[in-house]
């Protein structure tokens, strides 16, 4: 499922890790090192991939550095409030009932496909005040990932397709027709001003696109990696069930355990002395947040799944200013699909052999399930 015993191995032996492959990286895998690189934007700067990336450099704000990315993280940090959560939440949920509906009266079925893949465009086009319609072609845009594989070419054009086909015409709608700025992003974005200019049209675009290509696939396989914890440990969905008020810590335990985005890259900005280490200004690191979340000397019996864990300062949606800023939407669309499924099931179990994904995420393309309903 992972690379256990390479991730050991590297944190006790080699913290600083340098590999000659894809121009030559240096690899962090302890807990304090990843969080502390992750949290010195200054030092450690978004910037040039380890391995042919398709070109995001536009996506804002994942792509800014400090000061400029506080800037746009200000003006949107709003629209995932408490608040607009709380308002977001029963239209999920009713979502979460409804991709549900069809595999429970099935008995079975690929929850991948029925849940963990629609459910999180549906989210972003309700946060995005787009009609639910709008989601299936977002899907079968990101499905269009699976089919060119990891080419970065081809993956831009699918991106090309999203910017002409999708968000750049909601953008245009928008500025014909603003909706409330306090509550619609895209209208509040169109609306604001930088160091008193407008923000232009494709900037806009950008922010949208950002929002769909950052916040899908990750939570997409969060769910499914979710699922087949719950569908390989029946003790955990027993005492789910029977405390529901738990679901929250699981929702961290999963995340922790199974964090989707294994690694991510930065860039050094001036050379650093780590562990007896040079790493060079302009060297790109690699921070290993699957391997920092495993940590035995941050948590304790790390390759455990106890869904009572508390504190979590896993790492599954980054640190610093850098923290995803998705993670309130992900964390509402996890809990409520717990909730849901276990409250309509007596047990959920493996239906046969499901597809994982490969490169940076952890999750499955296709995991199908068999159902018991009370």
């Amino acid at each position: 499922m992972r690379r256990l015993a390479e991730y050991q191995r590297l944190r006790e032996e080699c913290p600083v890790a340098w590999s000659d492959e894809h121009g030559g990286y240096w690899s962090l895998t302890r807990y304090a090192d990843v969080r502390e690189a992750a949290r010195q934007p200054r030092t450690f700067a978004s910037g040039a991939p380890i391995i042919a990336w398709p070109d995001f450099d536009n996506q804002i704000p994942i792509s800014l550095n400090p000061p400029e990315h506080a800037t746009y993280r200000r003006l949107l940090n709003r629209y995932v409030s408490k608040d607009a959560m709380a308002r977001l939440e029963p239209t999920i949920r009713a979502f979460v009932v409804e991709d549900l509906d069809p595999l429970l009266a099935a008995g079975e079925g690929d929850i991948v496909t029925g849940l963990c893949q629609p459910l999180p465009a549906r989210a972003l086009a309700a946060l995005l005040n787009l009609p639910d319609s709008a989601h299936v072609e977002f899907v079968e845009q990101f499905r269009g990932f699976e089919r060119v594989g990891w080419d970065p070419e081809k993956i831009n054009a699918v991106i090309g397709q999203m910017f002409e086909s999708a968000v750049s015409e909601v953008v245009a709608e928008r500025r014909a027709r603003p909706l409330d700025p306090e509550t619609d992003m895209l209208s509040g974005v169109l609306a604001a001003e930088i160091d008193g200019q407008p923000l232009s049209e494709e900037t806009v675009v950008h922010i949208g696109v950002q929002m769909f290509v950052a916040g899908h696939a990750t939570t997409a396989d969060a769910l499914a990696t979710t699922m087949y914890r719950l569908a390989t440990n029946p003790d955990i969905q027993m005492e789910l069930r029977r405390r529901p008020e738990k679901i929250p810590t699981a929702v961290e335990e999963f995340l922790r355990i199974e964090t989707p985005l294994q690694s991510i890259a930065r860039t050094a900005v001036h050379d650093v002395e780590l562990h007896g280490r040079t790493i060079r200004a302009g060297d790109r690191v690699a921070l290993h947040y699957a391997a920092a979340d495993l940590d035995p000397e941050t948590f304790e019996h790390p390759s455990a799944c106890i869904i009572e864990r508390s504190p979590n300062p896993h790492l599954a949606f980054g640190a610093g200013a850098h923290l995803c800023y998705g993670a309130p939407l992900a964390r509402l669309e996890m809990r409520l699909a717990m909730e849901e499924i276990l409250a309509r099931t007596s047990e959920i179990r493996l239906a046969g052999a499901g597809t994982e994904t490969s490169g940076l995420m952890r999750g499955f393309t296709s995991l199908p399930l068999r159902f018991s309903t009370p």
